[in-house]
């Protein structure tokens, strides 16, 4: 559950009526509150002063007349929020804030367990029997990070090599492409994730031509918890949309995944199958 904090000042909307003297007249209130966010649920906290009652309109079609109210969202995306306070001589001040309803995921890093995985159930690839190396793959998503679950018949003492191939602007025109179809590839991130490197190159040049530069980003992916059992390695990771060419302001990506051994001596394994088409993931 990720829980975002906003705070909102006031806007003097009217002020009271006109044709009373200076000193009979309320000020306006100050409109003060805060707001925290779970999922599609938020809390408004009203700490507005000198006001005898309260008008929300939560941007959605929905409004209430409580102080503090809890609202829950119909869906995801940009909404914005006014509370109308009215003093006791009728003057109403305003204060209004932006708030993002977006995805968020169950996984998390730190944890110790791919436990849970067991809710993402969306974006699931199993390989046919001809792909020996890879066994499944899951993926999720959040506004900030690309989330990652690997199971691979291998161990992590072999410190094979992955390349993630993304085509972060969903465009088969435009990247690097390969036998992998609906694809043009923006961005590569190549290297032995267990072996403390991976490296993240964005194409350049001709669409049939190997040419990469090193962008130099730091800090793009993180390593979850992974383990071994009956010969297969389980991993999960993180990538962080900011980071890399064109994942933050992305509607969708695709992917394609190939691992090598450690020497770069032969393939061990490919996701999607040869011929077959990138993976797609939508962003709501």
């Amino acid at each position: 559950m990720k829980i975002i904090k906003y705070i909102c000042y006031s806007l003097l909307l009217a002020a009271a009526a006109g044709g009373c003297k200076k000193d009979e007249t309320t000020p306006a209130a100050d409109v003060f509150y805060t707001v925290t966010i779970a999922d599609r649920t938020v809390t408004f906290k009203n700490e507005t002063s000198g006001a005898v009652s309260y008008k929300w309109d939560f941007g959605d079609g929905e409004t209430s007349t409580e102080q503090s109210p809890v609202h829950t969202y119909p869906g995801k995306g940009k909404y914005v929020p006014t509370l109308y306070a009215t003093n006791k001589d009728g003057a109403v001040a305003e204060g209004s804030t932006v708030i993002f309803i977006a995805k968020t995921s169950p996984v998390k890093l730190d944890d110790n367990s791919f436990a849970d995985w067991d809710n993402v159930i969306q974006y699931v690839v199993t390989p046919p029997a001809t792909e020996t190396y890879f066994k499944k793959l899951k993926v999720d998503y959040d506004a900030q990070y690309i989330y990652l679950y690997i199971e691979a018949a291998t161990k992590k003492a072999n410190g094979d090599i992955y390349d993630f191939y993304l085509d972060t602007d969903n465009d088969p025109g435009t990247g690097y492409t390969t036998d992998v179809t609906g694809a043009g590839f923006d961005v590569l991130l190549e290297g032995s994730v267990f072996g403390n490197w991976l490296d993240a190159f964005n194409h350049k040049g001709a669409q049939n031509a190997f040419d990469w530069d090193l962008t130099g980003a730091t800090e793009f992916y993180n390593i979850g918890y992974n383990a071994e059992s009956g010969g297969t390695f389980k991993f999960e990771m993180r990538l962080s949309r900011s980071k890399l060419k064109g994942l933050a302001a992305a509607t969708a990506f695709k992917f394609a995944i190939f691992s090598t051994k450690s020497d770069w001596s032969a393939g061990l394994g490919r996701v999607p199958s040869p011929g077959g088409a990138a993976i797609q993931i939508n962003f709501e």
